[in-house]
């Protein structure tokens, strides 16, 4: 990160300051900003995203922070020391590195931020930048994802993700470089961030572990489906039905039951989904021969194998590997 931002961040503004003399919170946005409903502030997006553009702030240290919900999406970097939250009433201790994506109608509010806590507030302009948006980014690429990311756009915008990605250099460059040229270089400032954003999102969503929470009742379900899809991600060439729901300790008739109703999927076409792709990858990106591929992919019959991947490729898998070198560009 350039020096000039680093002391920025590190140095005391005026509201640190006088939450530092009073020990108490000080109001850091104007009446304008937020309405207030049931005791609680709503940030509004019509202050933050004027002219929209991308808002980034620094999280006022040295008093506790009210409660609040937002019209937005928003993520929290924690650029230094930790940050303890509590999102929707759940408490949450998001440390150095590490990354908070709120979606719209979150609740939160934050303890006290020490000298070493600094805490990042990116906020993103238009309606489009939601969980959706983020679902194509990783489009096809997690099953796991891809079930969140829908979960999290259908239902009440309760939701959130912490991205464990401390010790992902890339996540934290990305990051320096948006607010970088978020402080020091205001002229086009507001476009390359956005041109950082889905790189920012691929990185998080492809290379980090991640957290989800949700309110909602059938929360035992969902976390049985969570479970479920992780497992068809580690282990597709092994796993069955069968041995799914025994390692998790469930019925299978019961598990299959659960994973349609919120998949809307079964379990077979989740496993043929994730063995598809992972075939696909290896075609793409190796010499090895299809019949080893098979193999690999935990199939046997391989009329069946071809039948699947030509329903979910639309070509047979040496046609699909010969256009896919024949598109490649020349070296």
């Amino acid at each position: 990160m350039h020096k000039i931002v680093e002391e920025y961040l590190r140095h005391h503004n005026q509201i640190e300051e006088a939450q530092l003399n009073k020990k108490e919170f000080v109001m850091d946005i104007p009446s304008i900003s937020f309405q207030t409903a049931e005791e609680s502030m709503i940030l509004l997006k019509e202050y933050f995203l004027k002219n929209n553009s991308i808002y980034i702030s620094k999280h006022p240290r040295f008093a506790s922070y009210p409660e609040h919900s937002h019209h937005f999406l928003e993520l929290n970097y924690v650029y230094s020391g930790k940050s303890i939250q509590y999102i929707n009433g759940r408490r949450e201790i998001i440390r150095q590195g590490e990354v908070l994506l709120m979606d719209r109608g979150s609740s939160h509010s934050l303890g006290e931020h020490g000298e070493d806590d600094i805490l990042i507030n990116i906020i993103f302009p238009n309606d489009k930048v939601d969980i959706d948006w983020l679902s194509s980014l990783n489009d096809k690429n997690s099953v796991l994802f891809n079930f969140l990311a829908q979960t999290m756009a259908t239902r009440s915008r309760k939701e959130y993700l912490i991205f464990r990605c401390s010790e992902n250099e890339h996540v934290q460059m990305i990051l320096d470089q948006m607010i970088d040229k978020y402080f020091i270089e205001p002229v086009f400032a507001n476009e390359i961030i956005s041109l950082y954003i889905p790189i920012l999102f691929t990185e998080l969503i492809g290379n980090c572990k991640y957290d989800f929470y949700e309110e909602k009742k059938d929360k035992t379900n969902h976390q049985v489906v969570i479970d479920t899809l992780k497992l068809i991600e580690r282990d597709y060439a092994n796993l069955s039905l069968e041995s799914a729901a025994q390692q998790l300790g469930y019925n299978k008739n019961y598990l299959s039951n659960i994973i349609k109703k919120k998949t809307n999927e079964t379990f077979s076409e989740l496993l043929t989904k994730q063995r598809m792709k992972q075939a696909k990858f290896l075609i793409e990106g190796s010499t090895l021969s299809i019949s080893s591929i098979i193999e690999m992919v935990g199939l046997k019959n391989r009329s069946h194998f071809y039948k699947q991947f030509k329903e979910a490729y639309d070509a047979l898998p040496n046609a699909f590997r010969k256009n896919k070198k024949e598109a490649a560009p020349k070296v």
